[in-house]
């Protein structure tokens, strides 16, 4: 296990305490530690197998002696033991197994290493991501026929990002969260597509970013973030029709412990001299927990929730808390957003995924097959 000893101790006993229910068939460690990029400021990431019956992947943070936190990531069994799905293939290519109780973790991780840069394989990433796009590409144009010039920015940034994991991936990049914007010029660059980099960035507004603005989109974050779990503890209780997946999201999202994660690591990010990195990281990530925090909102209210419309229904909810819409559209950048400048957006992301849709599988077979 490639960490230091004071964290590999740790993790040690915990692992020797998961081993034994009988339900964890596999315990393994991927993300920065595994790969051996990590921070001071990195999460220790578990990818834990197991046989109970549920078909959706979750996460769960903990924090363990040291301060040291832990992120479970639970899967069922199933995915590994007969067609793994494409998004647990980075996880295992970079898993380190820490125990398998039946050899089949063994098999996914081997199976996985031997296919993972096939050109075969590729595509049917590349495709999951282009799928994503079109659904935040779709919840942006209904926004803008509901006039929520906001969601329409929000939304089409969303539907750009999973244009840029097709141009990582296609790369043998692989996507990391929180380094996600640190090899795409040059990336973008060698395929011959500088320019749909060039055109995410602007829509980010992340050209001229400074340490003094990721700093107050920190603090907005966090402002947002306290309100966001205050509302989810007096009311999670109410969520009962709500998705498990969206409840464990809620659970994970809606802790202290996770708060403090991440703004030790945008602090590391921005300390490292990189906004643009941060500020990448503090978007993504907010416009995550608000999608599953909206869901719950929605039931407190009673109305109706709509995935196209997450700021409208924000800043006209009855329950959530002003500050939590104030602070958020200052980290999302869409304080002020016009009917032309909403048009605009929502156009040059079509036509950048319709250029990506027709250059997909040349891009695969030149710089993949």
């Amino acid at each position: 296990m490639s960490v230091p000893n004071v964290i590999r101790e740790v993790l040690e006993r915990f692992v020797e305490d998961l081993r034994v229910r009988e339900v964890v068939s596999g315990i393994g460690l991927f993300g920065s530690w595994s790969r051996g990029d990590a921070a001071s400021s990195s999460d220790v990431d578990l990818l834990i197998i197991e046989s109970r019956d549920f078909d959706y992947e979750y996460t769960e943070r903990i924090e363990l002696q040291n301060n040291l936190l832990v992120d479970l990531n639970y899967v069922p069994k199933h995915w590994i033991t007969y067609r793994v799905p494409p998004e647990l293939d980075q996880k295992l290519y970079e898993l380190q197994i820490l125990f398998d109780r039946d050899g089949s973790l063994a098999r996914a991780k081997n199976l996985t290493s031997r296919i993972y840069w096939k050109p075969e394989r590729v595509d049917i990433r590349t495709e999951v991501h282009l799928i994503e796009s079109d659904a935040y590409l779709s919840r942006a144009r209904l926004a803008l026929n509901k006039s929520d010039y906001q969601s329409v920015k929000v939304n089409s940034i969303r539907s750009f990002r999973s244009l840029m994991k097709i141009l990582t991936e296609i790369s043998r990049n692989l996507i990391l969260n929180s380094s996600f914007m640190e090899n795409l010029e040059s990336l973008s660059k060698s395929l011959g597509m500088q320019s749909l980099y060039e055109e995410y960035i602007d829509l980010m507004g992340l050209f001229d970013v400074s340490e003094a603005d990721a700093q107050s989109m920190l603090n907005s974050l966090s402002l947002a973030w306290k309100e966001m779990i205050s509302f989810i503890e007096a009311n999670l209780l109410l969520a009962g029709n709500l998705h498990p997946k969206v409840k464990a999201k809620l659970k994970y999202y809606g802790r202290e412990t996770f708060l403090k994660g991440l703004v030790a690591r945008v602090n590391s990010l921005i300390e490292e001299s990189d906004p643009t990195e941060s500020a990448h990281y503090m978007f993504h990530t907010l416009v995550d927990m608000l999608e599953n925090y909206i869901s719950l909102v929605s039931i407190v209210d009673g109305v109706r929730f709509d995935y196209a419309t997450l700021l409208k229904n924000l800043s006209e909810s009855k329950s959530s808390p002003a500050k939590v819409y104030e602070e958020s559209i200052n980290v999302l950048g869409v304080k002020e957003v016009s009917s032309q400048e909403a048009e605009e957006i929502l156009k040059i992301v079509t036509e950048s995924a319709k250029t990506i849709r027709q250059k997909r599988k040349d891009l695969i077979s030149r710089f993949i097959g």
